[in-house]
């Protein structure tokens, strides 16, 4: 298994890697390629001041120009002509060179186009017996009908001990700027990584829901948006484990009650066999639809969480599909003194799961059912048609639902009235549920109320394409 390390000793390490890698590519250049680059610069140096001083010939303040230049440069520069009347100089090497090496010079640089480097000079000073390496950059021009070469040269100063000295001190520079990148990185490390300990920390007790990061000072954006996350992920994970334990509870009564019903019947018609009859057996039935349509629906969450929902699209009449859908509960309506109205517009061809969206109106129709305790009970199956699509929806008068509670009522676990109240038909885990499947069908669904006066919910739909 791969062995790991603390946050603050990777920033160090990464720290002193960095800064080794840094030293070492100075080294390089301050030691193995400082020569190249100073020839390199006195070359560029020379060929500059050649070129500028070409275009100062003939002016009557040459001299002083040239002696500004040299000293300015550090090089030395001298003017000639093909006869003595033009000639021009600083005190420097150049002066002493004989006529035999000018005409060298001047030919080869006709001959490399009017300009060329000599990188390979010896020249031998008067009274020394040791010749001095020099660079000589030359260039021919034209001025008064005379062939003028210009001359710029500098000495090549050896740099071996120049680079001993830099090699002597980078030792102790690497040494001490080590040293400052570890204390840097330990500092960095307590002002930066502070926050991420102290959020590891909490984050230990998160799956309890006991994250405090209010408590937590982060001073950067980064750090404040991943604790926003955790804080939001406690709060989220405190509502979801309350809102299970409501939902065991609501499924437990579900499933009891029925069950109760079943059993008690049961035994009703095994100890009075008079009671044998289609009334008791039809209670029965129904007990027992109930506990399927609640398993059933226990079984759709679990898939679509899943992301194992499939739905089987195919093109359907809306007004037959509602009106197969009204005329199931029709007769209960009746036998409960229920106004129950169908109003439908156009009648329109759409592609959808049929299944699916019936679970939808049932769940739809179901809530107006339970939610309505008003002895003038009213509900509506319709549609009706907007600018781009058509609106089915189901509205009944009845409590309505509080404003600060419309966000929330499509919520797997949320109940508007946190006590238990016996659903007269459905599993009670509807609204949530039809939320999935209108999201997998990929429609636009809401909800319009008014606490104490009527609800409606629905969802868009647009015709098939053949239909338009």
């Amino acid at each position: 298994m791969k062995k790991k390390y603390s946050l603050r000793l990777q920033l160090i390490l990464y720290m002193v890697l960095f800064i080794v890698a840094v030293l070492g590519v100075i080294y390089l250049f301050q030691t193995n390629f400082l020569d190249t680059f100073y020839k390199k610069n006195k070359i560029s140096t020379l060929m500059n001041v050649g070129r500028n001083v070409a275009s100062y010939v003939g002016q009557d303040d040459i001299d002083d120009i040239l002696d500004q230049v040299g000293m300015s440069n550090e090089v030395c520069v001298r003017v000639v002509s093909n006869n003595d009347s033009l000639s021009y100089t600083g005190a420097c090497t150049l002066r002493n060179l004989d006529n035999y090496t000018i005409n060298m010079i001047a030919a080869e640089t006709i001959e490399n186009g009017d300009e060329k480097m000599f990188d390979d000079f010896h020249y031998q000073r008067p009274f020394d017996s040791r010749p001095e390496d020099i660079y000589i950059f030359a260039k021919m021009l034209k001025y008064a009908d005379q062939d003028v070469m210009v001359m710029v040269s500098s000495a090549i100063t050896p740099l071996n001990v120049t680079i001993s000295t830099l090699k002597s001190q980078y030792f102790i520079i690497a040494l001490i700027v080590i040293i400052m990148s570890v204390i840097l990185a330990l500092l960095l490390s307590r002002f930066l990584l502070k926050p991420i300990f102290q959020i590891n920390t909490e984050s230990q007790n998160l799956s309890k829901g006991r994250y405090d990061g209010g408590r937590i000072r982060t001073g950067s954006k980064e750090y404040d948006e991943l604790n926003h996350t955790l804080i939001q992920a406690n709060e989220d994970i405190l509502k979801a484990d309350k809102a299970r334990k409501e939902l065991l509870g609501n499924v437990s009564h579900d499933l009891r009650t029925p069950l109760t019903m079943i059993v008690g019947y049961g035994e009703m018609m095994k100890d009075i066999p008079e009671e044998k009859n289609d009334a008791n057996i039809d209670i029965i039935i129904a007990e027992a639809k109930r506990l399927s349509a609640l398993v059933d629906d226990l079984i759709d969450i679990s898939k679509i969480e899943d992301d194992n929902v499939e739905l089987n699209k195919q093109e359907i009449s809306l007004n037959d599909l509602l009106t197969s859908v009204y005329h199931q509960y029709q007769k209960y309506c009746e036998t409960q003194g229920i106004s129950f109205e169908l109003q439908l517009s156009d009648d329109i061809r759409v592609e959808l799961d049929e299944k699916r969206i019936r679970q939808v109106l049932y769940n739809f129709i179901n809530n107006a059912l339970n939610y309505n305790d008003k002895d003038d009970q009213k509900m509506i199956l319709g549609t009706e048609k907007l600018e781009d699509a058509y609106r089915v929806y189901v509205y009944d008068n009845g409590c309505g639902i509080a404003e600060e509670d419309l966000e929330n009522i499509w919520d797997r676990y949320y109940k508007v009235d946190k006590e238990h109240k016996r659903h007269l038909i459905g599993s009670g885990i509807g609204l949530s549920l039809s939320r999935e499947l209108l999201e997998a069908h990929g429609l636009n669904y809401g909800v319009e109320s008014q606490e104490n006066e009527y609800s409606r919910f629905y969802f868009d739909v647009k015709a098939a394409e053949a239909d338009i």
